[in-house]
């Protein structure tokens, strides 16, 4: 009995001993079973260090058969689709195959292809080699050193330069601005829209052409889902009854009578038109075509250029050059003025309105979108040298282009039980400039690229083509490629920091703690 009292005893103070000593945590009982088992001899360690380097293989090629989407930081986001672009692509509902030629699986670009993939199941996308589908290569005509991407429905076709329609250049400050996301979501729009506005551009009285002189407006036009085409009035004798924009571009000679009437027609039935224009000939006249900027209340001057006296304004030594101010409140212009654009003149003209209570009893509004400075002078007398004709030059701000609106209110229908018609509106941009948007260069700005290509020039004209042509689902996405600045959210930067940081200091710790034990064990 007593022996049982004194075993108890014991093992009461045993347990309470016990109870006193701290437990091992989980942390402490691996770094002992790592101390003890495997950092003990060569042959151990080497193990693990396999095992290791396995698990970050496996993990690896894990998350790479899994394809998760890329963290992209970079301020302007310049890898990752938009919220216009994905907003556009979830509308697409034709089947869309996109076809690759000339990249690998492991490019940018079939990267970006893939997050529309992702987005819509109807966008499907395939590599193509001539091993892979010999077939689809012939019919498109690739051979080896081309870079094309094509866009292909059940019914039309889409094809893509890279080289030259994914990419373009601010070449004043040596930027590259990208145009892939612009391009392709805007050609999947195209190609699945079930109708595209179309813009008529006219010919006859020696205008720009698309063929010729706006090539890279042509170009940009095209990707933006835009269907536009030449119309001679004088062949076709109205303006077709589809045209969703008339452009009449830097006309020499003057319309006849019966094209005046067409124009005139469209502007009542509430069409919009671009009329733009150079300084011209002085022995030309206009009397026909001056009947269309009078239903607006302007006068087109172009026989005279603006003299821009303010330095910082012009390019060095050509006062004829000039970047002009630009109004911050229209749409046409707010994007370009919040960016601190800029737009390049050569040799303009100006605009004069009517007066307040003209205009108003004509039914018209405008808004200026360009004007020159304050310092600016207009030159008239084109027979003298700048300098001369400086001296008797009118000085003040002028107005190069407006954004114009004119309501056209139907008359009364005379007979009884006709129904009248609403008022519709005609809006229009009247620019006294053209060359702004042409291919030609001006040694003065580039001697290699054309001045389209310059400044925010031709963002201005596709601006405006949008704007009157109410484009909502086109998307402007330029992004501007010379930096990318690192601007993660928090959720991204930590794990930038890990990945940087943490997972080398990891690395470094083991093998301190392995040098460590090994020393200890000599």
């Amino acid at each position: 009995m007593g022996k049982t009292e004194k075993t108890s005893k014991e093992e009461k103070k045993a347990i309470k001993e016990n109870r006193k000593k701290p437990t091992k945590s989980f942390k402490e009982t691996v770094a002992l079973m790592l101390r003890k088992k495997w950092l003990a001899s060569t042959t151990q360690t080497a193990l693990l260090v396999v095992v290791l380097v396995a698990a970050f293989l496996a993990i690896n090629l894990f998350v790479q058969t899994k394809d998760l989407p890329e963290i992209d930081v970079t301020e302007n986001k310049i890898y990752t689709l938009s919220d216009a672009s994905k907003t556009a692509i979830e509308k697409v509902k034709q089947d869309v195959k996109i076809y690759i030629y000339g990249f690998e699986e492991d490019s940018s670009l079939i990267s970006f292809v893939k997050q529309y993939a992702n987005i819509n199941n109807h966008i499907t996308y395939e590599i193509l080699t001539e091993e892979s589908n010999l077939e689809k290569v012939k019919e498109f005509d690739l051979s080896s050193g081309y870079q094309i991407v094509v866009l292909e429905t059940a019914d039309s076709s889409k094809i893509i330069d890279t080289s030259y329609e994914f990419y373009s250049y601010d070449y004043e400050t040596g930027q590259e601005v990208d145009l892939t996301e612009q391009c392709l979501t805007n050609s999947l729009i195209a190609i699945t829209a079930e109708s595209k506005p179309k813009i008529y551009f006219t010919t006859g009285h020696q205008e720009y052409s698309l063929e010729n002189e706006l090539g890279v407006l042509a170009t940009y036009l095209k990707n933006e889902a835009y269907e536009a085409t030449s119309l001679d009035l004088i062949t076709a004798g109205s303006i077709p009854e589809d045209c969703n924009l008339l452009v009449i571009m830097a006309p020499v000679k003057d319309f006849m009578e019966s094209e005046v009437n067409a124009v005139l027609d469209y502007i009542n039935r509430g069409g919009d038109i671009i009329i733009t224009s150079d300084v011209g000939n002085i022995n030309e006249t206009y009397p026909n075509l001056t009947k269309v900027y009078d239903v607006y209340g302007v006068t087109m001057e172009n026989k005279g250029y603006i003299y821009e006296t303010d330095t910082q304004k012009t390019a060095a030594n050509y006062p004829n050059i000039f970047v002009p101010e630009m109004s911050s409140s229209n749409d046409i212009t707010s994007d370009i003025y919040s960016e601190n654009g800029k737009i390049w003149l050569i040799y303009s003209g100006k605009l004069t309105f009517k007066s307040d209570d003209e205009l108003k009893a004509l039914n018209v509004t405008k808004e200026d979108l360009l004007t020159s400075s304050d310092k600016a002078l207009y030159i008239k007398d084109l027979s003298q040298t700048a300098a001369e004709a400086a001296n008797s030059a009118e000085s003040g701000k002028s107005v190069i282009a407006s954004y114009i609106t004119k309501t056209i209110t139907p008359a009364v229908e005379a007979s009884e039980g006709v129904e009248a018609k609403d008022a519709v509106e005609s809006n229009a941009v009247i620019m006294a400039n053209s060359s702004f948007i042409t291919d030609y260069k001006v040694e003065q700005l580039s001697s290699t690229y054309p001045v389209s290509y310059l400044g925010n020039n031709k963002d201005f004209m596709l601006n405006s083509i949008s704007h009157l042509t109410s484009r909502e689902d086109t998307l402007k996405i330029r992004k501007d490629m010379s930096t990318s600045t690192y601007e993660p959210t928090q959720e991204e930067h930590t794990i930038v920091l890990v990945i940087i940081f943490a997972v080398p200091i990891i690395i470094i710790l083991i093998g301190i703690i392995v040098w460590n034990v090994r020393r200890r064990k000599r």
